[in-house]
């Protein structure tokens, strides 16, 4: 036993006296405090998760339809939000907070909070950028304003307002403090954060992929990357592309049926327009 010791002991301080690899230190941004709350909101909730595709043959056909009646084309980012904000306004539950422990409040107009990539202190960050009444927005605007945050700028009107980036840089304790008191109060958080998130980093990969996030909202919808896969059309087989997405739910609030109906809402709404 004491030989083995021995050699432990020689072991550990070889690795402590090993030199460290070549390397750039470089401070911790404080801007990604905004991850971090975040993904710790995001833990406290039970979240439930439901993938399921959509056909993008369709979306691309809709889309096009839209792009002949107006010179500005809309992405596939801005489709799916504006549609996922009217399919939630008809099932508002689908948003519902809940206010002083006590109550659910369940908002009318649609805050869609979608992740728009930016780059902060020389390095790139998912921002949150609202879109307030999403659903009484047609999907021009929606998208005027999503390609608006994707280049406005910082700490102005835009993401990361001046407000932001200060709350970001104070003490972690601080900040959850503001974060407990705004959990409890679903106006404010609604005002902060929105009331639905959206979520397109999976539309950077290819093939089947699809993000599953770590969110504080009740409904959280991922878009993720198109596939192509054979399917019969009128008794042919025919190449068809699927666009993959994820919706994230509050188990608190949203059930398992209710979230399969709304999926299902979703995915009509999204391949008829």
């Amino acid at each position: 036993m004491a030989h083995y010791l021995s050699i432990a002991f020689a072991q550990l301080r070889r690795l402590l006296r090993t030199p460290p690899a070549s390397n750039t230190l470089t401070p911790f941004p404080k801007t990604r405090n905004l991850v971090l709350d975040i993904l710790s909101e995001g833990r406290r909730k039970n979240t439930i998760q439901l993938l399921f595709e959509v056909d993008a043959t369709a979306i691309r056909a809709q889309i096009a339809k839209l792009a002949a009646s107006s010179e500005a084309p809309i992405s596939v980012t801005s489709y799916v939000a504006r549609t996922l904000a009217c399919t939630v306004a008809k099932e508002p539950r689908m948003q519902a907070y809940r206010h002083k422990g006590r109550e659910l409040i369940l908002f009318e107009d649609v805050d869609l909070s979608v992740m728009v990539e930016r780059e902060v202190d020389a390095s790139l960050l998912p921002l949150p950028f609202i879109v307030r009444a999403a659903n009484k927005k047609d999907f021009f605007e929606v998208d005027a304003e999503l390609k608006r945050a994707k280049s406005a700028a910082l700490y102005a009107d835009g993401p990361l307002s001046a407000l932001e980036a200060s709350f970001f840089s104070l003490p972690r304790i601080l900040r959850k403090m503001v974060w407990r008191f705004a959990r409890s109060d679903a106006h404010l958080f609604r005002e902060l954060a929105g009331t639905v998130g959206v979520t397109s980093m999976g539309m950077y990969a290819a093939g089947r992929a699809v993000v599953v996030p770590i969110t504080p909202m009740t409904l959280t919808l991922s878009i993720g990357a198109i596939c192509t896969q054979p399917a019969f059309a009128d008794g042919v087989l025919v190449e068809r592309e699927l666009l993959q997405l994820n919706l994230s739910a509050d188990h608190d609030i949203i059930d398992g049926a209710p979230l399969m109906r709304f999926a299902a809402a979703l995915k009509v709404n999204l391949e008829n327009g």
